[in-house]
């Protein structure tokens, strides 16, 4: 055999071992979005759950809200109008959040997943941070303005609001994926709000190069795996 044959056979056998390993890559890649939109889907009835029973609340707290406007405590009515607020805020959020579950598609890049996952990660802390951050007001709503004539149950009153206050901070500025390994991060998120999120991140990262033709720019939204998911 001629050594430009041996070549060319050589160049034959590089091409077809590329092209199955392309096809590998290609196929673990349809599966790992199977599974994904799987998990995925599983995160859906307890979110649909809540927003129905959250716009429900919302309502009646509407009511409540417009009845009592011209006779309620200034400390009640303001306190269950942040409440009400912020909870539309979070609602709105898993609404969004159904949209993303439910417009996974398995003939969509590999990129756009990482886009919507890094998407439920994100608004699934936020939700998180914003419930927490609203605690305080049901330590004021109660308040009555004749508990300003006993400066034991005043003192009380304030003691108690300003530890829920201090907490809350605390918990909204430190809820955040770079804490996700820390004992109370892990207490306070699991089941089915953010496993699945955490586990279909770590799918895609078992996939090598699941990111086709990563950009070279290292700003923000441009980055690889680091852009997305965090270190």
């Amino acid at each position: 055999m001629q050594e430009s044959e041996l070549i060319a056979l050589w160049r034959s056998y590089d091409q077809k071992l590329e092209e199955n390993l392309t096809l590998n890559r290609q196929n673990a890649a349809a599966i790992t979005l199977i599974k994904i939109k799987s998990l995925l889907r599983t995160m859906a009835p307890m979110k649909i759950f809540v927003t129905v029973t959250g716009i429900l609340w919302i309502s009646f707290l509407c009511v409540v809200l417009y009845k009592t406007y011209s006779f309620a405590s200034p400390f009640f009515w303001y306190s269950i109008l942040i409440h009400v607020v912020l909870l539309a805020v979070v609602i709105g959020i898993y609404i969004s959040q159904l949209v993303l579950i439910f417009q996974t598609d398995l003939s969509e890049a590999l990129i756009e997943t990482q886009r919507r996952l890094a998407s439920l990660k994100g608004s699934t802390l936020l939700v998180s941070r914003l419930m927490f951050l609203h605690a305080p007001v049901w330590t004021t709503f109660s308040i009555q303005e004749r508990m300003f004539e006993h400066p034991v149950w005043l003192t009380l009153q304030v003691a108690t609001t300003i530890l829920f206050l201090i907490t809350a901070l605390w918990l909204f500025f430190n809820i955040k994926y770079e804490n996700r390994d820390k004992k109370w991060f892990k207490m306070i998120f699991n089941g089915k709000e953010w496993d699945p999120v955490m586990r279909s991140i770590e799918m895609l990262r078992e996939i090598e190069g699941y990111e086709p033709n990563p950009p070279a720019s290292s700003s923000p939204g441009s980055s690889g795996r680091r852009g997305y998911f965090g270190s």
